[in-house]
């Protein structure tokens, strides 16, 4: 394979150091995100995975969408601490529990009230957020996912080897909240969440339970659950095990439908790191079984 190309198309090389990526390439680019209230510059950071090769037309790469998209592959981008996504994707790819996919990560605002307006869903929570002045407590939430839905996800197809229908979204706490109602929201895009640490509880048992019902269940697609049980994450167990008993009793079964619980863990990183290579292999297992039942 040739040396990785210093520019595709808006995003160029990202050869920083020092870094603690081990695997795979970056790219990224800074874009205006025309829905966001005040912080629009963010970087949009691509990672591809090892042997991608733009040359090979029939190799098509899945793609998982990541908020906090700084804390994704490389410590020194980010101030808590990073997923090693690109250690658990080797991994898994190295184990055959997964196909190569491509990693899109979108950078948070760095104002904390306005990251939890922008990754909630459009409901008032029954927890307010905002600063002393009062703004950012609208949640926008829909305007994100539409945002990567329908101009990030076409962007990507366009420049890089993508598999434009397997496409899954992903993040953590707020981040968590996000891909679930990404996927409830727009299923005919992503089929796949990776919720890790949903901080559900904004909303209050009573009101998540009926915007769940009012979101209503896909089809088709599948969720993995994560969350721990020590400090933050032990306030939010409780609703993201109600949320999941809830998607139970709605009718997915476990082949659509799994939840991590490690007590022992804190609302973190680390925790996030561990716990992506059975979410990112949950990702791939029905493709798995369809091969198995045509044989």
């Amino acid at each position: 394979m040739n040396a990785p190309a210093k520019k595709v198309g808006p995003f160029r090389l990202d050869e920083h150091k020092p870094t603690t990526m081990k695997y795979g390439t970056y790219y990224d680019a800074v874009m205006e995100l025309s829905f966001a209230f005040k912080s629009k510059k963010r970087h949009i950071r691509v990672w591809l995975p090892e042997g991608y090769d733009p040359k090979n037309r029939e190799q098509r790469y899945p793609v998982i969408y990541m908020s906090d998209g700084q804390n994704l592959v490389d410590r020194h981008l980010s101030a808590y601490g990073d997923w090693q996504l690109d250690k658990a994707a080797h991994r898994l790819i190295k184990d055959k529990k997964a196909l190569p996919f491509i990693a899109v990560g979108i950078d948070c605002p760095k104002i904390p009230e306005e990251r939890a307006a922008e990754l909630c869903p459009p409901y008032q929570p029954d927890r307010k957020f905002g600063n002393r002045k009062g703004q950012y407590t609208k949640p926008y939430g829909d305007k994100y996912v539409d945002y990567i839905a329908d101009e990030l996800k076409p962007l990507i197809d366009k420049w890089f080897r993508t598999d434009p229908k397997n496409a899954a979204i992903g993040g953590s706490s707020m981040g968590g909240i996000m891909a679930f109602f990404a996927y409830m929201r727009r299923p005919e895009v992503f089929s796949f969440s990776l919720s890790f640490s949903p901080a559900f509880f904004l909303y209050g048992k009573r009101h998540w339970k009926e915007i769940v019902n009012e979101l209503g269940l896909p089809k088709k697609g599948k969720i993995y659950f994560f969350c721990g049980g020590e400090e933050l994450d032990e306030l939010l167990l409780p609703q993201t095990y109600e949320t999941f008993a809830q998607l139970k009793g709605l009718g997915m079964g476990v082949d659509r439908l799994r939840l991590g619980i490690d007590s022992h863990r804190i609302h973190h990183e680390s925790a996030w790191a561990d716990w992506l290579y059975p979410a990112l292999s949950f990702w791939f297992e029905e493709g798995k079984k369809k091969d198995k039942a045509k044989k």
